[in-house]
């Protein structure tokens, strides 16, 4: 979605949307994915390149992080983003079922970008950002992306 109106997504939906969203499994139960809830989005939005052209138009952004503390040794390193993409996910479930639009923005930035971003928007050392969000009303009429997909033998493999 980057059609967005210009009604505010209210903070109570953000909160009801997260709430639902902590159903999603983690390692252990652990639960050690965050979200930062910018209210003016492009607070949090310029510090990600791929939204330019919609972005300004987004009543909120989140930011979607996990807590490394949750997770334990070198045969976890990756955990982070697997349980962070499955909360993110989540995450974008539950607005849309409350009605709002998302669009989910990949974070692939070098080490010292990262840094300066996490200092910029608050977040701590010992947490890592999965992606951010920009979450915003829906407008009566938009265009929708549609990318065709895969057809199932090219996805599922039996055995």
């Amino acid at each position: 979605m980057r059609s967005f109106s210009p009604e505010p997504v209210p903070l109570d939906d953000i909160r009801k949307a997260i709430k639902l969203a902590q159903k999603a499994p983690s390692v252990c139960n652990r639960q050690g994915s965050r979200v930062y809830c910018f209210q003016n989005a492009m607070d949090a939005l310029k510090w990600q390149p791929g939204n330019r052209g919609f972005g300004d138009r987004a009543s909120r952004a989140l930011v979607v992080t996990a807590d490394l503390q949750a997770f334990s040794g070198a045969g976890e390193r990756n955990q982070c983003w697997i349980d962070g993409g499955m909360f993110a996910m989540s995450v974008i479930y539950a607005l849309h079922a409350l009605g709002y639009g998302t669009c989910p923005l990949a974070w692939s930035q070098r080490g010292h970008f990262d840094r300066k971003a996490r200092h910029a928007l608050g977040i701590p050392d010992s947490e890592v950002i999965i992606m951010m969000i920009a979450v915003g009303s829906l407008p009566e009429e938009f265009d929708v992306a549609f990318s065709q997909r895969l057809d199932i033998d090219g996805v599922l493999v039996e055995r």
